[in-house]
């Protein structure tokens, strides 16, 4: 009776897990890359079987409701996956990342996730991947593009359409066959209608309860800092003026809970945007 009773309750708490794998994102539940980059040992499919429900995959990098093959520096553009599907599924999830360079580096940054995503980071990594079991079939997540120099971008991901049974099988995965690689426009540079021209340091970083902001080479004048949340909102606003040598202020991270944040140095017209992980 008691072994009886133990093999139930085992039954039950391996129910519960992959119900919570379910319900949010294979980042945030497992810390796990399931897009299908060169950073993943495997898809969604890993933990989802069934092959039901024929899903596709497609993601575009919008720029005023248009896609776009290229992107300018500092511009903030919108991530959109969504799943194509045959029957009726209950359920929608997805994971992306959009990686630069022959280390496969972060890309650009992710802010602003709407109800039901969330932005978490795996191995330094922002993954933008659902929160929570979502009825709608597409995502859609700001992506602010990176600073002049870096090259391509190159986006992976993978959707999930599920049964919502409470379980792993009887669902259906796809992820991108290739990467969609977005160029950086060479028309650009720092000195460029949009992006600062100045040396931005934040450092150490990660950091733990304080990091220290670096401005050098920058034209003399107004400058605005902030502090930025994943989610987009302003923790720290300062208004600083320079005069062309190097300053340093520090940042009270304090009471900040540990993730993702943006530190924004702006004159009013250019603008440069550096992550800063709290540990």
């Amino acid at each position: 009776m008691k072994l009886r009773l133990l093999y139930t309750l085992f039954a039950l708490a391996g129910g519960a897990f992959l119900f919570l794998n379910n319900s949010s994102g294979a980042g945030a539940a497992q810390g796990q890359d399931r897009t299908g980059s060169p950073l993943s040992s495997a898809t969604c499919g890993a933990c989802h079987g069934g092959n039901n429900f024929s899903p596709t995959i497609e993601l575009q990098v919008l720029k005023d409701g248009e896609a776009v093959a290229a992107y300018t520096p500092g511009e903030v553009y919108t991530m959109r996956v969504s799943a194509g599907f045959s029957g009726n599924p209950a359920a929608f999830g997805f994971q992306a990342v959009a990686l630069t360079g022959e280390n496969n580096a972060q890309g650009g940054d992710f802010q602003n996730p709407p109800s039901g995503t969330q932005i978490t980071i795996v191995n330094g990594r922002e993954y933008p991947e659902h929160s929570q079991r979502s009825p709608n079939s597409a995502f859609e997540v700001e992506w602010i593009a990176p600073e002049a120099g870096t090259g391509d971008v190159r986006f992976y991901s993978s959707v999930l359409a599920s049964n919502s049974a409470g379980g792993s099988s009887g669902d259906g995965v796809a992820s991108l066959d290739t990467p969609v690689v977005l160029t950086e426009d060479m028309t650009s540079s720092t000195a460029g209608p949009s992006v600062l021209n100045a040396e931005v340091q934040v450092f150490p970083n990660p950091a733990k309860e304080e990091a220290t902001l670096q401005i050098s080479e920058a034209t003399a004048g107004t400058y605005q800092v902030e502090v930025i949340s994943a989610q987009g909102q302003l923790l720290y606003a300062q208004s600083v003026q320079l005069s062309g040598a190097a300053v340093r202020l520090p940042l009270d991270l304090s009471a900040q809970p540990g993730g993702l944040y943006l530190v924004r140095v702006s004159n009013g017209k250019q603008a440069l945007v550096r992550r800063l992980i709290r540990q």
